[in-house]
């Protein structure tokens, strides 16, 4: 892996970015390394890679090393399908219950502590599991949280007699706001001695984007061979979610790490600090 790569999710949430990259021409000369948010948060903060999209809160947990890409991110206005709490029970009788996590992100840890925490005044027991679907998934505990494609089978593919929770929607209720999940973000020592290369990234990631989003129709082709989903269902997916950053994006992001911080997961973040680049 070659440390100027660029971190890339290997999710279906990220789909119009992979299509701009692999087929509109913007992955040219510009080497890629693709994993789940959990494993490119970790290369991130040991400096492997030094730019990549990560979990939202891995900003705000070593905003001394980083500085975030302007206008790209994943985001949602409310229920997205790819945040799922799978239970046993109604949310409300979870209060001391035994909530597994997936390990394959961090973000959505915090959401669900806060969700809980402030929605439902519950204080479950959490443990991080590598989770799969399939046969047994709930035998240890009675409730489990998914992400990215895991979350949106289960949500597809609902099963009579558990509950299902989307946590966007639930965030929505909580606060009106929109969520950030996740950002792209640059370590600051490598921006400051790499401005040109950090430049032509940001219009890399950008300009795939609108391209994979301009023809997502083709995108959700390339992928209804490989999950149990109809193109028609991607296509509705990625409708859910927004890849922007803008103001109000940032203020939602700011109250989230004002109520991660409140329960301890998070240090005090009170701005967030962008990479300079030309937008």
């Amino acid at each position: 892996m070659n440390s100027q790569s660029l971190g890339n999710i290997k999710f279906i949430n990220c789909l119009p970015l992979h299509f701009g990259l692999s087929h509109g021409g913007f992955g040219e000369r510009l080497p890629i390394y693709s994993a789940t948010p959990a494993e490119l948060n970790q290369l991130i903060v040991t400096e492997q890679l030094n730019i990549s999209p990560v979990s939202s809160i891995i900003y705000a947990q070593n905003s001394e090393k980083l500085v975030v890409l302007p206008n790209v991110s994943i985001s949602a206005e409310k229920a997205l399908e790819s945040i799922i709490l799978v239970s046993k029970y109604p949310i409300e009788q979870l209060k001391q219950a035994r909530i597994a996590l997936t390990s394959k992100s961090a973000t959505s840890h915090g959401l669900l502590k806060i969700i809980m925490h402030h929605a439902y005044q519950a204080s479950p027991e959490y443990f991080v599991s590598p989770l799969s679907l399939g046969e047994g998934v709930l035998d240890n505990a009675e409730a489990v949280l998914f992400i990215g494609d895991d979350a949106l089978m289960a949500y597809h593919h609902q099963v009579a007699g558990y509950y299902y929770y989307d946590l966007g929607g639930e965030w929505k209720k909580l606060t009106g706001l929109p969520m950030v999940y996740a950002v792209w973000v640059v370590n600051r020592k490598f921006a400051e001695m790499n401005k040109e290369y950090v430049q032509m990234v940001y219009e890399k990631v950008t300009g795939g984007f609108r391209y994979g989003l301009t023809h997502i129709a083709d995108a959700a082709h390339t992928l209804q061979d490989k999950f149990s989903l109809t193109s028609e269902q991607i296509i509705h997916y990625i409708g859910l979610l927004n890849y922007q950053f803008s103001p109000a994006h940032e203020e939602a992001l700011l109250r989230y790490y004002k109520m991660a911080h409140g329960l301890g997961l998070s240090p005090k973040i009170t701005e967030i600090e962008f990479a300079k680049v030309v937008k």
